[in-house]
């Protein structure tokens, strides 16, 4: 064979596995919805903001998403389509939707923010049926899963029901019927945040407690779908005080892994060596730990707390409002205000500074101790008494951790202080510590705090005052009035008796 022949050979030979490597990776496609600016009912805090972390979420698991906030429902309708003609040739198909949903004679409806209901028409031209996005998902030969955050109270359901009036209102409920799962595909499973017919709960926080714990346990390397969700209903469950358990229907053929994770033999070394944790992959940065960092800037209010969260997660989810704060913070300053930052960067220099010329003191961070679990049981042999706590809380204050004033007391901004803390070290950031992490963070700021002490204040003991020979009480005050008339009159009738005697 010629060596031209030869060339050729090897080159249709590379294209050869080059094509059947692209074929052998997985399509991934999401069409994600976040519904929360209602024309015609009270606002929902966090769809908006459960929408946007489900997609950070599926794009770091290699999803395609299709990603849609806020939306009336012609825009719904849009955005469906190109979602429903990239699933057709997808293998593995998600929807997730945050916001407000109904079923009438046990079909469900999601609401899309021009909703009204003004008249008993206004049904099946202002609400998109969730069977019809189902049947769009089960026109592709692949594993179809549904999640469904759209239970929460809907003050809508009730406009619809007077307009349906007495004889079908019965059949309007806030929460979603359980449906029917049929797929000619490899399958489908519809999860619910919470059981049929029950109303689901907005939440306090950032995001509602279904989409959560969806967020913290869909990514589980080498784990069933079957079993996420079993954790899933778990934490909600304990979360909502069992006001809300999650719902599955599932159909599917087979064990689905959305975070397949091939096992890497351990490597030996001979000596353990302290790592710098290096700043996260857009894609694949934890979000709770994105969260925990942006949290802690908007409460602080601080503009170096956002710049520390942009230098960690320069293409995080929260990075172009962390931004916007920076433009903000930074335009709003006044000369002083400006002055006062650059003296706060020159003290951060100086602290870095100090931190490198304690880091030969510092213990390393080998892989043992990340691998230890950090929690409310690792916390107790701590012995935290509040004089023990305030030096902890000057310690976190010491690595730019802020937590804030130093008085021995712990709460949430504590709590994520020492999460931010653990994030930065490489740490799991649970917000608890364990001995060994206690001693790491002594071993870095020994020196560079002031100690605090706890001072119990001193009991003020109420005197009851003494009784009067006539067993009446007296003042103090009374008293010495009395004491004082008395030598008065003595002193008066002495001038007077050595006048007489004159």
């Amino acid at each position: 064979m010629s060596a031209i022949k030869l060339a050729f050979a090897t080159l249709f030979a590379i294209v050869l596995s080059v094509t059947a490597l692209v074929a052998s990776v997985e399509k991934k496609t999401a069409l994600i919805i976040g519904n929360g600016a209602y024309v015609h009912a009270m606002p929902l805090a966090n769809p908006v903001n459960d929408a946007r972390a489900m997609e950070a979420k599926l794009q770091a698991l290699g999803f395609e998403t299709y990603v849609g906030v806020d939306l009336d429902k012609f825009s719904m309708e849009m955005l469906l389509r190109d979602f429903s003609r990239a699933a057709r040739k997808s293998d593995v198909n998600i929807f997730f939707y945050a916001g407000h949903g109904m079923s009438v004679d046990g079909i469900n409806y999601l609401v899309p923010t021009d909703a009204a209901f003004a008249d008993e028409t206004s049904l099946d031209f202002e609400a998109v049926p969730v069977d019809f996005i189902t049947r769009q998902m089960s026109l592709s030969d692949a594993v179809n899963l549904v999640f469904l955050d759209a239970c929460r109270d809907n003050p809508l359901s009730q406009t619809l029901s007077r307009s349906l009036g007495a004889t079908r209102s019965a059949a309007v409920s806030n929460g979603l019927a359980e449906m029917k799962v049929a797929n000619t595909g490899k399958g489908m499973a519809i999860a619910f945040a919470t059981s049929p017919g029950e109303v689901a709960l907005d939440g306090d926080g950032f995001n509602s407690p279904f989409t959560t714990a969806l967020l913290r346990h869909i990514d589980a390397e080498n784990t069933d779908i079957a079993e996420i969700f079993t954790r899933v209903t778990g934490e909600v469950y304990d979360a909502t005080e069992a006001q809300q358990r999650p719902w599955l229907n599932v159909s599917l053929t087979g064990p689905v892994m959305l975070n397949p994770v091939e096992a890497v033999a351990p490597q030996t070394t001979t000596a353990a060596v302290a790592t710098v944790p290096t700043a996260p992959a857009a894609g694949g940065a934890r979000l709770e730990e994105q969260k925990l960092l942006f949290d802690l800037a908007r409460e602080t209010g601080d503009i170096e707390d956002y710049r520390t969260y942009l230098q960690l997660f320069p293409q995080g989810v929260f990075a172009r409002n962390a931004k916007r704060m920076v433009d903000q913070l930074s335009a709003s300053a006044t000369p002083a205000a400006v002055t006062g930052q650059r003296v706060a960067s020159a003290a951060a220099g100086s602290r870095s500074a100090a931190i490198n010329e304690t880091s030969s003191l510092a213990l390393p961070i080998s892989a043992t101790l990340r691998s230890l679990p950090a929690n409310q049981t690792t916390e107790a042999p701590l012995g935290l008494n509040r004089t023990l706590k305030g030096n902890i809380q000057a310690r976190l204050n010491a690595t730019g951790n802020n937590v804030g004033g130093v008085d021995g007391q712990w709460g949430p901004k504590t709590r994520r202080g020492i999460s931010a803390w653990q994030l930065s070290q490489g740490l799991p950031a649970s917000g608890f510590l364990n001995v060994s992490q206690y001693e790491l963070l002594v071993s870095q700021t020994e020196g560079r705090f002031t100690p605090y002490t706890y001072t119990a204040p001193k009991k003020r003991v109420a005197t009851a005052p003494r009784k009067s020979s006539s067993g009446t009480r007296k003042s103090t005050a009374s008293r010495n009035s009395n004491s004082n008339d008395a030598l008065g009159a003595a002193i008066l009738g002495a001038a007077i008796g050595a006048i007489l005697s004159k």
